[in-house]
């Protein structure tokens, strides 16, 4: 019976620790890891740097990417990086204007979530096109010490409402 009960304390005590927050992360820090690869994901667009986008994202098959477009729905980084390619090589000039940006982090360090708006100016064969207000969320996680994006959605929304409520 002895043996039970000390069996059974130490088996609560390992459970209540693992279930435990991970009180030693500096969440700010890693709050500013997370804005490192969102600025990142900016930068890339703006620079059309490919190899730099694809670095924002995990190399993992299971992740989910949906741009604004109907087609624009990818499952792996490297399906997207091809489509990129086409678009940057399309585009002479592309400049972004972000606003509201949020950042949210798990209580454990090893997600975050971030949304912002941003408005897309592109120059395309002398042509000049604005996109306002393109809303961009996100899902990042902690993978091999490295924060990477897992999920990307972008939408334009709608002006006014669809439905009076």
């Amino acid at each position: 019976m002895k043996i039970c009960c000390i069996f059974i304390v130490l088996c609560s005590i390992v459970f209540f620790q693992s279930c435990s927050d991970k009180s030693n992360v500096d969440l700010e820090s890693e709050r500013t890891e997370v804005m490192k690869v969102v600025d990142n994901f900016e930068k890339a667009h703006e620079d059309r740097d490919l190899n730099l986008l694809l670095s924002c994202f995990s190399d993992k098959p299971d992740i989910i990417i949906l741009g604004t477009d109907e087609n624009e729905l990818w499952v792996d980084k490297v399906s997207m990086g091809e489509r990129q390619k086409i678009a940057y090589e399309t585009f002479d000039k592309i400049t972004l204007s972000v606003r509201d940006k949020i950042i949210k982090m798990s209580r454990t360090g090893e997600q975050a979530w971030f949304y912002m708006k941003v408005n897309w100016y592109v120059e395309s064969g002398g042509n000049q096109f604005t996109f306002d207000g393109i809303r961009t969320t996100g899902v990042l996680e902690k993978e091999n010490d490295k924060w990477i994006i897992v999920l990307l959605h972008t939408s334009m929304p709608v002006l006014g409402q669809a439905v009076s409520y």
